[in-house]
């Protein structure tokens, strides 16, 4: 069997793919993928793709609704998928199949996976519309429609019953031989701790992601802010993983900006394709994002037996149970965030609690887990 893959950029197939990738290389299917080369997060490749048998086909995917470049790339996209003729589709993300499929439906068995629905969280009542007409526009022109929440199931199951499936999966799942505690030696930690001017008394947050508004980035530093001017918390340190997004605003004003550099409470860790060593050193994961799919950072963290603080939104609430595993706030303030962060803190004996739930359910968050159900869905078409 030949399977195309669709996806946005370069990136996004290496972080999220690769693994069902190789998966249908060894039982001898072929891979073909469309993405733009771009690596909007530079993280090393997991595997040598092309020496395994991928075979890429580049081209730039706008980032905009301009009507004329994705014309365009989808001309292109359609000469691209007559000259590799595959068995079957697999597009993934919204921007990717509008492109995909804004000229009609392919000829080939289209499915479509949805990291997360756009529009009933998209902001601005203009750009929510353009974003709903654009998806059912999408849904329509599938075969098979893939949503990796019980939010979005619910959306979309009554307009789309036939087509419709939730992942039975924890979304995408992660690595959890590479994202396992085990792996770090008391020793190591301390060490590392001591590298990045940690000191043992200090107690440490983490952010994971895009530095953008949106996903609670703002919220975040802001909060650590507040828990050490206002409630006196001053050995807080913060972690933060990931990088900012050219298209999106972090939520930071300039005051707040330079805070966040100047501050020794602050860690700005950048992109890295070593997660896993900053979590091994990580107290609580703290994610108040309001646009989430299936966070996979979420999924990082709790597979290194972390206790997360997030929000009552779409994915986050799939992952974490307020009381059981974590805190889950209802679009919380500033204030609301800090407190939360300080009385989990505080309070050892809840961060038990929380680590007791999280280590029963880990094998869960088991990525193969996914690999294996697109394996299945793939053979059975």
């Amino acid at each position: 069997m030949k399977i195309l893959f669709i996806i946005t950029d370069y990136s996004g197939f290496n972080n999220f793919l690769a693994e069902t990738a190789v998966e249908l290389l060894k039982k001898g299917h072929s891979v073909d993928v469309i993405c733009s080369p771009i690596k909007v997060i530079d993280y090393e490749d997991k595997y040598p793709y092309e020496n395994l048998g991928v075979k890429f086909h580049f081209l730039n995917f706008p980032r905009s609704f301009n009507l004329l470049s994705q014309i365009k790339a989808c001309v292109a996209i359609k000469a691209s998928i007559d000259r590799i003729d595959p068995s079957v589709i697999s597009i993934h993300f919204t921007t990717a199949m509008f492109t995909a499929l804004l000229l009609g439906r392919l000829k080939v068995n289209t499915i479509g996976t949805f990291h997360g629905v756009g529009y009933p969280i998209i902001d601005g009542k203009i750009k929510k519309i353009i974003f709903k007409i654009v998806e059912h526009i999408c849904c329509r022109r599938l075969d098979q429609i893939w949503v990796l929440n019980k939010f979005d199931y619910n959306l979309l199951s009554a307009t789309y019953p036939k087509q419709i499936n939730l992942l039975s999966t924890k979304g995408l799942g992660c690595n959890i031989n590479r994202f396992n505690i085990n792996n770090f030696k008391e020793s190591y930690k301390a060490d590392f701790k001591q590298q990045l001017g940690i000191k043992p008394q200090d107690f440490v947050l983490a952010f994971t992601g895009r530095f953008v508004s949106f996903k609670g980035f703002s919220l975040v530093v802001n909060a650590v802010r507040y828990a050490v001017e206002k409630l006196e918390e001053t050995n807080l340190k913060l972690l933060l993983i990931g990088g900012k997004d050219n298209l999106h605003p972090t939520g930071l004003n300039i005051e707040q900006e330079v805070w966040c550099d100047q501050s020794e409470n602050v860690i700005d860790v950048g992109f890295t394709s070593s997660v896993e060593k900053y979590l091994a050193i990580t107290d609580i994961f703290t994610f108040p994002s309001m646009r989430e799919g299936m966070p996979v950072c979420i999924i990082e963290a709790l597979a290194m037996g972390i206790p997360v603080i997030t929000t009552d939104s779409r994915g986050c609430n799939d992952l974490i149970t307020n009381g059981i595993n974590g805190i889950v706030l209802n679009s919380p303030t500033i204030r609301e965030l800090a407190e939360a962060i300080v009385e989990l803190k505080n309070n050892a004996a809840m961060r038990s609690h929380f680590k007791t739930a999280i280590s029963k359910d880990r094998e869960k968050l088991d990525r193969m887990l996914f690999v294996n159900q697109q394996l299945k869905m793939f053979e059975n078409i």
